[in-house]
């Protein structure tokens, strides 16, 4: 982590000196066939789904903020050992992820990169973040977090339906109303595809934003399960309304010619 700059990602507004805190939420879906094709990608390269995830996060964090050094937050369960699996108590600990994209890789190259950094960071999990924080000492900043400003967070799959006699229930997703970092992507398989949500700081991004941000998501996913020897450069991240609008509305530049000009003789 020696020499970790902060990621500077394109916000909404100026950063307020001091993190106040203040968050919201959206919900998204990666669709059954994309989400098919990332498991297939992870299964040919030796991957979970999550370090998949992971590098493709990395790449749109790079894209939008235009440095090749990404660092993420990822939540550790901290229960590598099987007698603490059932044990009640806190045991969730901080790793920081960092993937190197300079040169651009193929999206094969950078899970070989991402893998092997996950596989060091899990072997070294029990280090506690703070300890961490403290001994590299990096220059403190009310403004953002030390390390890391952007986490990705597997949760668990779980099953929403409840049967309760003459009663019927279902869950309610609730908008966040807070966020501790910049931006929060947490996501769970969901049968044959991927529920996701975005939690980030109102103080530095619009929703319209968000939404534009999650959209570029699904497209890079799409296009990497589609085509793993691209170069992450070559992955498309414009959606097709994006699209149609910068090839085609933005292109219509035909006008009639005035047929009222003199012509000299």
């Amino acid at each position: 982590l020696a020499g970790l700059e902060p990621l500077e990602l394109p916000t909404d507004r100026p950063r307020p000196s001091v993190r106040s805190g203040r968050g919201s939420s959206l919900e998204f879906e990666v669709p059954a066939e994309v989400t098919g094709g990332l498991r297939e990608l992870a299964r040919r390269e030796d991957c979970t789904l999550f370090m998949v995830l992971l590098g493709l996060f990395q790449v749109l964090l790079s894209t939008y903020s235009g440095q090749s050094d990404v660092a993420v937050g990822v939540p550790i369960a901290g229960r590598n050992r099987p007698e603490t699996e059932g044990l009640v108590g806190f045991f969730l600990n901080n790793l920081v992820l960092r993937a190197d994209l300079s040169g651009d890789p193929t999206v094969r190259e950078l899970l070989r990169q991402v893998r092997g950094r996950a596989l060091d960071a899990y072997a070294n999990q029990d280090v506690p973040f703070e300890r961490l924080v403290e001994e590299l000492a990096p220059q403190r900043d009310l403004s953002r977090t030390p390390l890391f400003q952007v986490m990705l967070a597997a949760q668990d799959g779980f099953d929403e339906r409840w049967e309760f006699k003459g009663l019927d229930a279902e869950a309610l997703s609730l908008e966040a109303t807070t966020s501790a970092l910049d931006l929060t992507m947490s996501f769970r398989e969901d049968g044959n595809r991927i529920t996701a949500c975005v939690e980030y700081s109102t103080d530095l991004f619009d929703r319209a934003t968000i939404e534009r941000m999650t959209g570029h998501f699904g497209e890079l996913l799409a296009s990497a399960a589609a085509g793993p020897d691209r170069r992450i450069g070559e992955l498309n991240l414009l959606t097709a309304t994006e699209r149609q609008r910068l090839l085609v509305e933005w292109n219509d530049t035909a006008a009639p010619f005035p047929v009222d000009l003199g012509v000299p003789e």
